[in-house]
Protein backbone atom coordinates (compact mmCIF):
# COMPACT_ATOMS: atom_id res chain seq x y z
CA UNK A 1 0.00 0.00 0.00
CA UNK A 2 1.13 3.80 -1.11
CA UNK A 3 1.93 5.46 2.15
CA UNK A 4 2.60 8.72 0.17
CA UNK A 5 -0.80 8.73 -1.14
CA UNK A 6 -2.08 8.82 2.35
CA UNK A 7 0.19 11.65 3.51
CA UNK A 8 -0.49 13.76 0.45
CA UNK A 9 -4.07 13.37 0.20
CA UNK A 10 -4.56 13.94 4.35
CA UNK A 11 -2.02 17.37 4.05
CA UNK A 12 -4.31 18.46 1.52
CA UNK A 13 -7.85 17.63 2.18
CA UNK A 14 -7.56 16.38 6.04
CA UNK A 15 -9.20 13.48 6.92
CA UNK A 16 -11.95 13.64 4.28
CA UNK A 17 -8.82 13.13 1.73
CA UNK A 18 -7.47 10.21 4.07
CA UNK A 19 -10.72 8.44 4.04
CA UNK A 20 -11.10 9.15 0.44
CA UNK A 21 -8.15 7.38 -0.40
CA UNK A 22 -8.94 4.35 2.45
CA UNK A 23 -12.31 3.93 0.14
CA UNK A 24 -10.77 3.83 -3.20
CA UNK A 25 -7.84 1.04 -1.52
CA UNK A 26 -10.77 -1.19 -0.57
CA UNK A 27 -12.82 -1.19 -3.66
CA UNK A 28 -15.54 1.46 -2.92
CA UNK A 29 -16.48 4.06 -5.98
CA UNK A 30 -18.04 6.47 -3.61
CA UNK A 31 -16.25 9.58 -1.88
CA UNK A 32 -16.71 12.14 0.89
CA UNK A 33 -17.33 15.57 -1.27
CA UNK A 34 -16.33 19.04 0.39
CA UNK A 35 -18.47 22.08 -0.63
CA UNK A 36 -16.19 23.00 -3.21
CA UNK A 37 -17.24 19.39 -5.06
CA UNK A 38 -20.81 19.99 -4.88
CA UNK A 39 -20.48 23.06 -6.74
CA UNK A 40 -18.13 21.19 -9.32
CA UNK A 41 -20.56 18.69 -9.48
CA UNK A 42 -23.41 20.66 -10.23
CA UNK A 43 -22.07 22.82 -12.78
CA UNK A 44 -20.97 19.47 -14.76
CA UNK A 45 -24.74 18.34 -14.69
CA UNK A 46 -25.37 21.51 -16.50
CA UNK A 47 -22.15 21.32 -18.94
CA UNK A 48 -23.76 17.93 -20.10
CA UNK A 49 -26.95 19.22 -20.19
CA UNK A 50 -26.02 22.37 -22.45
CA UNK A 51 -23.62 20.19 -24.81
CA UNK A 52 -25.76 16.99 -25.14
CA UNK A 53 -22.04 15.29 -24.65
CA UNK A 54 -20.68 16.55 -27.73
CA UNK A 55 -17.13 18.34 -26.99
CA UNK A 56 -17.43 22.05 -27.45
CA UNK A 57 -13.75 23.37 -28.29
CA UNK A 58 -10.03 22.35 -28.86
CA UNK A 59 -8.83 19.31 -31.26
CA UNK A 60 -11.65 16.99 -30.92
CA UNK A 61 -14.78 19.39 -31.33
CA UNK A 62 -17.78 17.77 -32.10
CA UNK A 63 -16.78 14.32 -30.92
CA UNK A 64 -19.87 12.63 -28.85
CA UNK A 65 -18.19 11.43 -25.35
CA UNK A 66 -20.39 10.23 -22.71
CA UNK A 67 -18.18 10.96 -19.25
CA UNK A 68 -16.88 7.95 -16.99
CA UNK A 69 -18.10 9.72 -13.81
CA UNK A 70 -18.09 6.68 -11.38
CA UNK A 71 -14.17 7.42 -9.93
CA UNK A 72 -15.26 10.97 -10.10
CA UNK A 73 -16.66 14.08 -11.59
CA UNK A 74 -14.12 16.42 -11.21
CA UNK A 75 -12.80 16.54 -15.17
CA UNK A 76 -16.34 16.27 -16.90
CA UNK A 77 -16.66 19.88 -17.73
CA UNK A 78 -13.29 19.92 -19.08
CA UNK A 79 -13.20 17.32 -21.13
CA UNK A 80 -17.18 18.53 -22.41
CA UNK A 81 -15.54 21.70 -22.80
CA UNK A 82 -12.94 20.74 -24.99
CA UNK A 83 -10.33 21.50 -22.54
CA UNK A 84 -9.19 19.13 -21.06
CA UNK A 85 -5.02 17.94 -21.20
CA UNK A 86 -5.03 20.61 -23.72
CA UNK A 87 -1.44 20.47 -24.12
CA UNK A 88 -1.72 16.57 -25.02
CA UNK A 89 -4.36 17.40 -27.39
CA UNK A 90 -1.77 19.91 -29.42
CA UNK A 91 0.54 17.48 -29.26
CA UNK A 92 -0.71 14.65 -31.18
CA UNK A 93 -2.22 17.14 -33.61
CA UNK A 94 1.71 18.44 -34.17
CA UNK A 95 2.98 14.96 -34.28
CA UNK A 96 0.23 14.08 -36.83
CA UNK A 97 0.71 17.10 -38.83
CA UNK A 98 4.89 16.31 -38.94
CA UNK A 99 6.66 14.23 -41.19
CA UNK A 100 7.42 12.03 -37.42
CA UNK A 101 3.05 11.10 -38.00
CA UNK A 102 2.17 7.64 -37.05
CA UNK A 103 -0.24 5.27 -38.00
CA UNK A 104 -1.53 3.75 -34.86
CA UNK A 105 -2.32 5.26 -31.48
CA UNK A 106 -1.93 2.94 -28.64
CA UNK A 107 -3.37 4.55 -25.55
CA UNK A 108 -2.86 3.15 -21.97
CA UNK A 109 -4.80 4.04 -19.55
CA UNK A 110 -8.11 5.27 -22.26
CA UNK A 111 -10.81 5.50 -19.67
CA UNK A 112 -13.79 6.24 -21.44
CA UNK A 113 -11.91 7.34 -24.61
CA UNK A 114 -11.51 11.29 -24.44
CA UNK A 115 -8.46 11.00 -26.17
CA UNK A 116 -8.60 7.60 -28.11
CA UNK A 117 -12.04 8.21 -29.47
CA UNK A 118 -11.57 11.68 -30.02
CA UNK A 119 -8.38 11.24 -32.04
CA UNK A 120 -9.79 8.21 -34.15
CA UNK A 121 -12.94 10.54 -34.76
CA UNK A 122 -10.50 13.47 -36.05
CA UNK A 123 -9.22 10.55 -38.47
CA UNK A 124 -5.48 11.29 -36.78
CA UNK A 125 -4.38 7.93 -36.64
CA UNK A 126 -5.45 5.11 -39.31
CA UNK A 127 -6.46 2.47 -36.06
CA UNK A 128 -7.03 2.98 -32.29
CA UNK A 129 -5.56 0.38 -29.65
CA UNK A 130 -7.04 1.13 -26.06
CA UNK A 131 -6.19 -0.91 -22.45
CA UNK A 132 -8.58 0.10 -19.63
CA UNK A 133 -8.84 -2.05 -16.54
CA UNK A 134 -12.04 -0.52 -15.31
CA UNK A 135 -14.99 -1.91 -17.00
CA UNK A 136 -17.12 0.84 -16.30
CA UNK A 137 -14.90 3.13 -18.38
CA UNK A 138 -14.58 0.17 -20.99
CA UNK A 139 -17.96 0.05 -21.30
CA UNK A 140 -18.58 3.82 -22.12
CA UNK A 141 -15.34 3.72 -24.18
CA UNK A 142 -17.23 0.90 -26.58
CA UNK A 143 -20.48 2.95 -26.26
CA UNK A 144 -18.57 6.34 -27.60
CA UNK A 145 -16.42 4.46 -30.23
CA UNK A 146 -20.16 3.41 -31.65
CA UNK A 147 -22.03 6.98 -30.97
CA UNK A 148 -19.09 8.15 -33.27
CA UNK A 149 -19.06 5.26 -35.96
CA UNK A 150 -16.11 4.18 -35.04
CA UNK A 151 -14.99 0.41 -35.90
CA UNK A 152 -11.34 0.22 -36.71
CA UNK A 153 -9.89 -0.35 -33.26
CA UNK A 154 -9.04 -3.03 -30.63
CA UNK A 155 -9.46 -2.79 -26.70
CA UNK A 156 -7.83 -4.90 -23.99
CA UNK A 157 -7.27 -4.97 -19.97
CA UNK A 158 -4.69 -4.22 -18.15
CA UNK A 159 -0.87 -3.59 -19.56
CA UNK A 160 1.36 -5.88 -17.82
CA UNK A 161 5.29 -5.95 -17.62
CA UNK A 162 5.08 -7.70 -21.28
CA UNK A 163 2.16 -6.16 -22.83
CA UNK A 164 4.53 -5.47 -25.83
CA UNK A 165 4.47 -9.57 -26.54
CA UNK A 166 0.49 -8.89 -27.22
CA UNK A 167 -0.44 -10.26 -30.78
CA UNK A 168 -1.70 -6.80 -32.00
CA UNK A 169 2.13 -5.81 -31.56
CA UNK A 170 3.19 -8.20 -34.11
CA UNK A 171 0.76 -6.93 -37.08
CA UNK A 172 1.37 -3.55 -36.10
CA UNK A 173 4.91 -1.68 -36.31
CA UNK A 174 6.10 -0.48 -33.19
CA UNK A 175 7.81 2.38 -35.25
CA UNK A 176 4.82 3.21 -36.27
CA UNK A 177 3.05 3.67 -32.90
CA UNK A 178 2.20 6.61 -30.97
CA UNK A 179 1.84 5.50 -27.27
CA UNK A 180 -0.11 7.84 -24.59
CA UNK A 181 0.02 6.31 -21.46
CA UNK A 182 -1.42 7.35 -18.02
CA UNK A 183 -1.80 4.81 -15.64
CA UNK A 184 -1.92 6.20 -12.41
CA UNK A 185 2.25 5.41 -11.53
CA UNK A 186 2.06 1.57 -13.04
CA UNK A 187 4.33 3.49 -15.87
CA UNK A 188 7.06 3.15 -13.64
CA UNK A 189 6.19 -0.91 -14.02
CA UNK A 190 5.58 -1.14 -17.67
CA UNK A 191 8.26 0.90 -19.05
CA UNK A 192 11.16 -1.47 -17.70
CA UNK A 193 14.59 -0.90 -19.78
CA UNK A 194 13.96 -3.84 -21.94
CA UNK A 195 10.83 -1.94 -23.05
CA UNK A 196 11.69 1.17 -23.38
CA UNK A 197 14.83 0.03 -25.61
CA UNK A 198 11.85 -1.96 -27.99
CA UNK A 199 10.32 1.36 -28.11
CA UNK A 200 12.98 3.83 -28.70
CA UNK A 201 11.47 3.62 -32.40
CA UNK A 202 7.86 4.89 -31.36
CA UNK A 203 6.54 8.32 -29.73
CA UNK A 204 6.17 8.03 -26.42
CA UNK A 205 3.56 10.74 -24.21
CA UNK A 206 3.85 9.77 -20.48
CA UNK A 207 2.01 11.26 -17.62
CA UNK A 208 4.12 11.22 -14.76
CA UNK A 209 2.84 10.63 -11.18
CA UNK A 210 5.68 11.64 -9.49
CA UNK A 211 3.97 11.26 -6.33
CA UNK A 212 3.75 7.30 -6.15
CA UNK A 213 7.05 7.31 -6.87
CA UNK A 214 10.42 9.29 -7.79
CA UNK A 215 10.97 9.53 -11.73
CA UNK A 216 14.24 10.18 -12.10
CA UNK A 217 14.87 6.89 -12.97
CA UNK A 218 12.69 7.11 -15.38
CA UNK A 219 13.46 10.42 -17.16
CA UNK A 220 17.09 9.36 -17.06
CA UNK A 221 16.41 5.51 -18.59
CA UNK A 222 13.75 7.68 -21.61
CA UNK A 223 16.28 10.38 -22.23
CA UNK A 224 19.37 7.79 -23.05
CA UNK A 225 16.83 6.66 -26.04
CA UNK A 226 14.75 9.48 -26.96
CA UNK A 227 14.92 13.72 -27.54
CA UNK A 228 12.40 14.75 -24.93
CA UNK A 229 10.41 17.48 -23.47
CA UNK A 230 8.67 18.04 -20.47
CA UNK A 231 5.03 19.34 -20.51
CA UNK A 232 3.18 20.60 -18.01
CA UNK A 233 -0.67 22.17 -18.18
CA UNK A 234 -0.99 26.39 -19.17
CA UNK A 235 -3.04 28.70 -19.84
CA UNK A 236 -6.91 27.69 -20.81
CA UNK A 237 -8.83 30.60 -22.97
CA UNK A 238 -12.23 30.25 -22.11
CA UNK A 239 -14.04 33.26 -24.35
CA UNK A 240 -15.23 31.48 -27.54
CA UNK A 241 -16.74 28.69 -25.93
CA UNK A 242 -20.22 29.89 -26.33
CA UNK A 243 -22.08 27.59 -24.03
CA UNK A 244 -20.44 29.48 -20.86
CA UNK A 245 -21.64 32.81 -22.19
CA UNK A 246 -24.18 32.34 -19.14
CA UNK A 247 -22.10 31.75 -16.31
CA UNK A 248 -20.08 33.36 -13.76
CA UNK A 249 -16.60 34.19 -13.98
CA UNK A 250 -15.88 31.79 -10.96
CA UNK A 251 -18.24 28.99 -12.44
CA UNK A 252 -16.04 29.17 -16.24
CA UNK A 253 -12.64 28.74 -13.91
CA UNK A 254 -14.05 25.77 -11.69
CA UNK A 255 -15.33 24.21 -15.30
CA UNK A 256 -11.72 24.48 -16.37
CA UNK A 257 -10.33 22.54 -13.87
CA UNK A 258 -9.31 18.93 -14.21
CA UNK A 259 -9.34 17.76 -10.82
CA UNK A 260 -5.61 17.61 -10.55
CA UNK A 261 -4.12 16.94 -7.24
CA UNK A 262 -1.27 18.71 -8.03
CA UNK A 263 0.63 20.13 -10.78
CA UNK A 264 1.29 17.29 -13.27
CA UNK A 265 3.51 16.85 -15.97
CA UNK A 266 4.00 14.68 -19.29
CA UNK A 267 7.25 13.78 -21.28
CA UNK A 268 7.32 13.39 -24.79
CA UNK A 269 9.78 11.25 -26.23
CA UNK A 270 10.55 11.85 -30.08
CA UNK A 271 12.85 8.77 -31.46
CA UNK A 272 16.46 10.31 -31.89
CA UNK A 273 16.41 9.01 -35.78
CA UNK A 274 13.08 11.26 -36.12
CA UNK A 275 14.82 14.87 -34.89
CA UNK A 276 13.36 17.42 -37.12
Amino acid sequence: MNIKKFSYAYSRHGLIGFINILLGKIGFRNRLTTPIDKVIFELAKHIEKLSNNIIQSGIYKDTIVKINKQWSMHDTSSKLLGLYEKEIQDQIFNIQNSKNKKNFFVNIGAGEGFHLVGALKKKLFEYGIGYEIDNSAKKLLIENMRDNNINHYKLFHKAETNFLENDIFKQKNLSDCLFLIDIEGDEFKILNKNNIKRLENSILIIEIHDFVESPEILIKDLKDKFITQILTTESRDLSKIKILDVFHDYEKWLMAQEGRPRKMEWIVCIPKNEKN
